[in-house]
């Protein structure tokens, strides 16, 4: 039978795994501290090992390399609830064959298992080593900094960016205004490189051909000069491209043969991280190829590796985490002893936040400055967004969705205890049914037949709503030529 070892000081997690493990006719051993489980890897030979890192008797990270030398064939899986970007980069430098935050999928857990045994290949995979050029394993500020989020997309993304640091592979990151993608970029550069690798900050119009040799002139926000035979010699470092997608088609066909010339001298290296290109985008530009406003070779030379930033609206759990991080940043630089009661913390999660982070970064820094006690409260937080549930229209990333979520955000904070009595479903339905079927009646001249076609609704089902939502029926004739 195939021997499974599971480490964690949950007896609630082990009896989970272990139960579920036997079910999939596996022989499961467990251990709750770094003593047993090294007892049992001396006394027999596992082909999986299932491991939390925070252990009452040490840190199962810092002695990986210790049991892969002792059975360099075992797979080793990291599961741990310390769900940070480092804890994430640790696992993957010290050699763990897959990384699993906690609370994980047990599907997903179980899955990978049996497919560890399924696939030849990943069972003939060498196991990863340490690379003396990447982060060391001491706490640094992305245990703790805004690139930080116990959501599944935060967590996808820290197992994406373990996995980038061991190459120099394109990078085209996606999100909103104030979402952190040049803070990523930064993470990555400095989780992949040391301190000496520079980190050159440009954007779409700094690439301007020089000759018909394709040199290239760069110019980065410090006035500095690169040229093409300086990135010739360049031993690893990042050259950062901010907002591509507002570059005009000339400038996008610079930065194109950049990238083509810029490969070939790559690719020629044989370092395991040599310089690497990484982008950044507020808009999608897939639809802006799709309009014609984006070159789609250069989109393709781009989009090697993608990352999605979402919006602090769609990961609003990791509020919480964010705001805490922001107090105890200005603290330190106010010397404040500023903090935060529940009833503003859920009040904040009613808002849209359009800014994203850098919105939520800013506000937590004028209260920091603005109120007299150390406690942030519900009227604080209105009185600095009192203007902010108002819907801008010439918001770039306003889109339908994110009008309904507004308004349903404005609805919510204003509930009390006789909310509960409220038909807000019927309600909020009736409010948008209403001006929609309107505004398609007066579409078609009140041609019912016609609307009930564009609605998707049956006709008599149409009649029925037109008489219960009270909508006016206004029957125009086209005037005559």
């Amino acid at each position: 039978m195939k021997k499974i070892l599971v480490v964690d000081d949950d007896k609630s997690i082990r009896l989970v795994l272990s139960t579920a493990l036997t079910r999939s006719g596996f022989l499961v051993k467990t251990s709750a501290t770094t003593a047993g489980f090294w007892s049992l890897l001396n006394d027999d030979n596992f082909d999986v090992m299932i491991t939390d890192v925070g252990l009452p008797d040490g840190d199962t990270l810092d002695v990986l390399p210790k049991i892969q030398t002792l059975n360099p064939k075992m797979k080793i899986i990291v599961i741990s609830a310390k769900s940070t970007l480092i804890t994430a980069v640790r696992a993957e430098k010290k050699g763990a064959f897959y990384y699993f935050p906690k609370p994980f999928d047990l599907d997903e857990l179980i899955g990978l298992v049996n497919k560890i045994f399924e696939t030849s290949g990943l069972l003939d995979q060498k196991p990863l080593v340490e690379d003396e050029n990447l982060v060391s394993d001491k706490p640094s500020l992305y245990e703790s900094g805004p690139i930080i989020g116990k959501s599944k997309i935060m967590q996808d993304t820290y197992k994406i960016i373990a996995r980038l640091i061991k190459s120099n592979i394109t990078v085209l990151i996606n999100g909103e205004i104030g979402t952190g993608k040049k803070l990523l970029a930064k993470s990555i550069h400095d989780l992949t490189f040391s301190d000496k690798k520079p980190f050159i900050k440009l954007n779409i119009k700094n690439f301007r051909i020089i000759n018909e040799d394709l040199s290239f002139y760069l110019n980065d926000k410090n006035h500095n000069s690169v040229y093409i035979n300086d990135i010739k010699n360049l031993d690893g470092g990042t050259i950062f491209i901010d907002q591509v997608c507002e570059g005009s088609q000339a400038e996008q066909y610079e930065l194109l043969n950049f990238i083509e010339n810029f490969n070939l001298i790559n690719n020629q290296k044989s370092l395991k991280a040599n310089t690497r290109i990484i982008a950044t985008s507020k808009k999608d530009l897939i639809k802006l190829v799709e309009k014609g406003d984006f070159r789609e070779d250069l989109y393709y030379k781009l989009n090697v590796m993608p990352i999605y930033l979402p919006s602090l609206r769609k990961r609003l759990e990791d509020l919480p985490s964010l705001i805490n991080y922001f107090i105890n940043t200005f603290n330190v630089k106010n010397n404040n002893k500023l903090s935060i009661d529940e009833l503003s913390l859920n009040f904040l999660k009613t808002y849209h936040w359009p800014g994203n982070i850098q919105e939520l970064r800013n506000l937590i820094e004028r209260l920091s400055l603005s109120i007299s006690n150390h406690k942030i409260t519900v009227s604080d937080v209105k009185d600095h967004l009192k203007n902010s549930f108002e819907i801008n229209e010439n918001d770039e990333n306003l889109t339908l969705e994110n009008l309904i979520e507004k308004r349903i955000s404005k609805l919510t904070s204003s509930f009390n205890d006789n909310s509960i009595n409220m038909n807000v479903y019927d309600e909020f339905i009736r409010t948008v049914e209403k001006p929609l079927i309107e505004n398609i009646l007066n579409y078609t001249r009140g041609n019912q037949i016609k609307a009930s076609s564009i609605l998707g609704l049956n006709r008599n089902t149409l009649r029925k709503k037109i008489s219960e939502l009270g909508v006016t029926v206004r029957k125009v004739r086209k005037n005559s030529l």
